[in-house]
């Protein structure tokens, strides 16, 4: 189930970051007490919520409509990075981020779905999990900031996503899983890991390093459908229609517009 494969994958990034830290270096494992409620805040709040309102607005709403309602979260993050940190809105960032956000419709397949499934509980779940991905993005920024290390903050983040998701884990399919081909098992969890967990969040802090939040978040939110879609092309032979092409074209050329230059 889903809560079980988060829980896992964020055990395996937690144990691969700990083993990183004790071997390499021990002393990024410190964290000042007055920082660790942003990180409990950017784990509970802007992972284990985000989590759960995603999941109620899937089964509330088409899957295109949750994922476009999810993939605003850069508007909030634009507007509250303005007062927070003082970043300019630009007209560039403005229209590169309706761009992405417009190619990103195209590619979820939002208008070709016909009698879209749709609820008030479901819209308003979608627009609390886009809430929650954005306090993820600005609690980030504020770590960031702080100057701590990417495998300090993925330390963090891992232990309070495990410490929360434990008790809801089904841990009877995770050991049968685990016992039943064990090779297989720790290859599968290992890389998912690396790939879906440890390398994302350490790339997302260090971009917050040198970007502003906003721009880090248009990115971000731009170029996770895109490379959905191309690895479904590579990997599943899924072939999209010509909108989601189409959609595919405006938001890369969004966030090479937005990569260019934030004047």
């Amino acid at each position: 189930d889903n809560i079980s494969i988060i829980f896992s994958r964020n055990l395996a990034g937690l144990l691969l970051t700990t083993l990183y830290l004790l071997f390499f270096s021990r002393e990024e494992f410190k964290m000042k007490k007055r920082d660790i409620p942003i990180m409990v805040m950017q784990t509970v709040v802007g992972s284990v919520l985000m989590m759960v309102f995603y999941n109620i607005a899937v089964v509330e709403l088409s899957l295109s409509l949750a994922a476009v309602l999810l993939s605003t979260a850069p508007v909030f993050v634009l507007l509250v990075s303005a007062v927070m940190f003082k970043e300019r809105i630009t007209l560039r960032k403005v229209l590169c981020m309706i761009g992405a956000f417009l190619g990103i419709a195209m590619l979820s397949g939002l208008f070709e779905t016909a009698g879209m499934k749709w609820s008030m509980l479901g819209i308003f779940m979608g627009i609390l999990s886009m809430m929650t991905s954005g306090i993820w993005m600005l609690m980030s920024k504020v770590i960031a900031d702080r100057g701590y290390s990417s495998f300090t903050v993925c330390f963090y983040s891992f232990l309070f996503t495990c410490i929360m998701l434990a008790p809801f884990a089904d841990w009877g399919q995770l050991t049968g899983y685990i016992t039943g081909k064990p090779l297989e098992a720790f290859f599968v969890l290992i890389v998912q890991a690396l790939v879906a967990c440890l390398l994302p969040t350490a790339a997302y802090i260090v971009a917050m390093r040198y970007l502003d939040a906003g721009r880090v978040a248009i990115l971000e939110g731009g170029a996770e459908p895109t490379s959905a879609l191309i690895l479904g092309i590579i990997i599943y032979s899924e072939v999209p229609t010509v909108i989601g092409f189409i959609g595919m074209a405006v938001t890369i050329i969004s966030l090479g517009v937005l990569a260019k230059s934030d004047q």
